[in-house]
C-alpha cells in the first residue's frame, strides 16, 4: 500500500501458530462513480465480517490491504467478489502470527496511489499500457544475465529494507517525485531510454503508473513486475534479492519468505530497523548529542 507509514506498534501475537492470521493485499484500477455509498456499504459489510485493514477508493479504482482469521477474509473476498467490478480480483496472500492493522479503514482518496501532481487523472488516460512480465520470466532474463535495468520505484526508506542485486534505486522520497528522480536520473546518465527496463514495486500499484509514464517519456521498451516484489517472493523466493521488504503495516518488513522479520519502525526516517537494533538515524544523533 501507499498511505504513510504506521506509527511502531508492539507486534503481539493474538493467535497461535496453528491459526495464523492471513493477509491480503491487492488492487484494480476500475471506473467508480458512486464513491460514498460505495463506501458505506464496503465500511459495513467489511466490519461485520472482522477483517482489518484499509481498503482505498478513488475514481479509478481500488487498493485493499486487509488482515483475519481465515474465515474472516474468505467473507471479505466474497464481499469483494459481489460487486462485479471487483469480481475475480487478485490478491496476494501472505501469513502472520499478529494482526498488522488495528482497526479497519474505508478511505475515499483523490488517486489510489498519488502520482505526477494536479494533473495526473487526466494525463494518467492517454498514457500508452505498459506489459506486465510473470516473475518466471524475469528470473530466467536474470539467470541469463540480460540486458535489462530493474528499477526500483519504490521510496529511499523502503529500498533500505531491501531490493534486487541487479536494482536501479531512484533515491525517492515520494513515489510523487517520481518524474523529478527519472529526469535527474537520465540527466545523470544512470538511466537510458534506449536499454530496456522492468519496473518493480511492492505489489504492483506504483508501476501501474510509473511504467507507462515511462514510455510516455520517450522509453523505448518498458515492463512492469507482475505482483511486484511480493509476488516475486512467492514465486521465486530470495533469487536475485539482496534483504527484506518493507511493508505498509504493522509486520514493518517481510522476509522472502513472506514472514515478518521482527522488525520495529523509526518513526523520524521511516526506515525498518531489525529487532534489538537502534535505528542509525538515532545513533547518529545521540552520538552528536553526546559530543
Amino acid at each position: 500500500m501507499t498511505a504513510s507509514p504506521p506509527l511502531s506498534l508492539e507486534n503481539d501475537p493474538v493467535e497461535g501458530p496453528s491459526t495464523p492470521i492471513v493477509n491480503l493485499s491487492g488492487y484494480r484500477f476500475v471506473a467508480l462513480d458512486d464513491l460514498q455509498a460505495l463506501r458505506s456499504r464496503l465500511s459495513q459489510q467489511l466490519t461485520a465480517s472482522g477483517v482489518v485493514g484499509t481498503l482505498l477508493l478513488a475514481e479509478e479504482g481500488i487498493n485493499v490491504a486487509l488482515a483475519g482469521s481465515r474465515s474472516e477474509t474468505d467473507t471479505a473476498r466474497a464481499i469483494l467478489d459481489d460487486d462485479a467490478r471487483f469480481h475475480a480480483l487478485w490478491l496476494k496472500e501472505s501469513l502472520s502470527t499478529i494482526r498488522p492493522f488495528a482497526k479497519l479503514k474505508v478511505r475515499i482518496r483523490r488517486e489510489i496511489i498519488a502520482f505526477d501532481g494536479d494533473q495526473a487523472l487526466e494525463t494518467a488516460a492517454a498514457r500508452p499500457a505498459a506489459p506486465h512480465l510473470d516473475p518466471a520470466i524475469l528470473r530466467r532474463w536474470l539467470d541469463d544475465n540480460r540486458e535489462l535495468t530493474l528499477l526500483d520505484t519504490r521510496n529511499a526508506y523502503e529500498v533500505a529494507s531491501g531490493s534486487f542485486t541487479r536494482a536501479n534505486s531512484l533515491d525517492m522520497e515520494h513515489f510523487r517525485n517520481f518524474g523529478e528522480a527519472v529526469r535527474a536520473a537520465l540527466d545523470a546518465g544512470t538511466l537510458d531510454r534506449a536499454r530496456p527496463v522492468v519496473t518493480f514495486c511492492t505489489g504492483g500499484v506504483r508501476c501501474e503508473k510509473a511504467a507507462p509514464w515511462l514510455l510516455e517519456n520517450g522509453f523505448q521498451e518498458v515492463w512492469q513486475i507482475d505482483g511486484g516484489v511480493l509476488n516475486w517472493f512467492e514465486q521465486c523466493g530470495d533469487a536475485h534479492w539482496s534483504g527484506e521488504c518493507f511493508v505498509f503495516d504493522d509486520r514493518v518488513e517481510i522476509d522472502p519468505s513472506l514472514a515478518p522479520t521482527g522488525a520495529s519502525l523509526c518513526t523520524d526516517c521511516h526506515r525498518a530497523v531489525p529487532r534489538g537494533t537502534l535505528c542509525p538515524c538515532q545513533s547518529s544523533r545521540t552520538a552528536i548529542d553526546t559530543v
